[in-house]
């Protein structure tokens, strides 16, 4: 059978039935168009497998573009039917034209939605994520990668997502391994799946500055978070490729503690680790051979992630980060306390310097032993809203 749709002022629909389908495919095609012709039409939509939809639209725009009379029917797009609990891959952007509609791209084929946070970008960021397929989500100025972070886990939330996959826009990570971290997650149900550049068998050719300051902020998170132990060690605290289950997009979407800059990264590990989630790690790779991948000072962003694991670690565990270091100072004062005493017996003559490093040894030993004995306290006592 051919099914023709005739296109005059009205299209006119036609069907012939032939007696043998190969033998008279080309006979009944050349009925159908003296048929049509003879009635006077501008043109003819012919269509083979009825079981097919047809875009209507797009074949009489065809055929009135082009100059043949019967051309074949365009076939309507297969729609994607919505996914209930979708993969979502969130990209936070910034000024990143060149790179973030490739990113779009290619993470399309591992996601049912790729949202674009552009965090106040000053380039066509925006447009170039939109044209990749993304949907892009416009903060109207600069807030920083931890706000971008908040925002990407407010959506995932919004669209029941069951898991966000967390990658950069600057190219540096390959968006095929957001399929090692998905079947990781579902491995091991870890509530926080972390692409790593330091562990497994895949390599990155890390600059040495840059392995030694990474170096240092693992060791003061994973003590900040008590992960001493091998098994319990996260071996890159930086890494912005991560994949997010449900339990976790819906705590952080709410959790406005988080930090706005580069610090969030950590913040997210405290937040995990204080309410029991799991978090694991995959081997990634990372380039570092690409242009305009740094947007912020090595150093500033350094010293913002130190301070703040700093400032975590004072919260999380005072008696660690304040009652020992007091109780050292004020031992020291001791010390040289009896020093001073003895120094005086033996020569007659009062140490004053001696004295004063003493008393000041005593009183800062004194007042952080105090704070951290308060905020160990406190840490019990449930805060109440205003």
């Amino acid at each position: 059978m051919l099914h023709a749709i005739g296109f005059d002022d009205e299209p006119v629909e036609v069907r012939l039935q032939t007696e043998s389908p190969v033998a008279d495919a080309e006979t009944a095609r050349q009925t159908l168009v003296e048929l049509a012709q003879a009635y006077g039409m501008r043109g003819l939509v012919i269509h083979e497998n009825p079981a097919t939809r047809i875009d209507f639209q797009a074949s009489f725009d065809a055929l009135e573009a082009g100059e043949e009379f019967a051309i074949e029917a365009y076939a309507e797009a297969q729609k994607r039917e919505p996914v209930e609990a979708p993969i979502v891959v969130g990209i936070p952007a910034y000024n990143e034209e060149k790179a973030v509609g490739p990113v779009v791209a290619e993470a399309s084929e591992y996601a049912d939605i790729v949202v674009v946070v552009d965090d106040g970008s000053v380039d066509e960021t925006a447009e170039r994520a939109a044209e990749a397929g993304a949907v892009v989500v416009e903060h109207p100025e600069n807030r920083g990668y931890g706000a971008a972070l908040r925002t990407l886990f407010e959506e995932g939330h919004r669209r029941n997502a069951s898991s966000l996959v967390v990658l950069d826009a600057d190219g540096q990570h390959n968006a095929s391994d957001v399929q090692r971290l998905l079947r990781r997650q579902q491995e091991c149900n870890a509530d926080i799946v972390i692409g790593s550049r330091f562990t497994g068998s895949v390599t990155s050719d890390i600059p040495l500055y840059r392995r030694f300051g990474i170096w240092i902020i693992n060791v003061l998170t994973n003590v900040g978070l008590g992960s001493l132990r091998k098994e319990n060690r996260i071996s890159d605290t930086q890494s912005g490729f991560r994949a997010y289950g449900p339990r976790a997009i819906w705590t952080l979407a709410e959790d406005e503690t988080l930090g706005e800059n580069m610090r969030a990264s950590t913040d997210i590990l405290f937040h995990a680790r204080k309410r029991g989630y799991q978090i694991d790690e995959v081997g990634i790779k990372v380039r570092y051979d690409l242009e305009d991948t740094y947007t912020e000072n090595p150093v500033t962003h350094g010293y913002s992630v130190v301070n703040g694991v700093l400032r975590l670690i004072e919260q999380d565990r005072p008696l660690t980060t304040l009652g020992v270091p007091g109780f050292v100072s004020a031992f020291a004062g001791l010390s040289v306390g009896y020093w001073s005493v003895f120094e005086y017996g033996q020569s007659g003559v009062f140490p004053v310097g001696i004295v004063s490093l003493s008393v000041l040894l005593l009183l800062v030993g004194f007042v952080a032993s105090v704070v951290a004995i308060v905020h160990q306290s406190l840490r019990g006592v449930p805060r109440t809203e205003s």
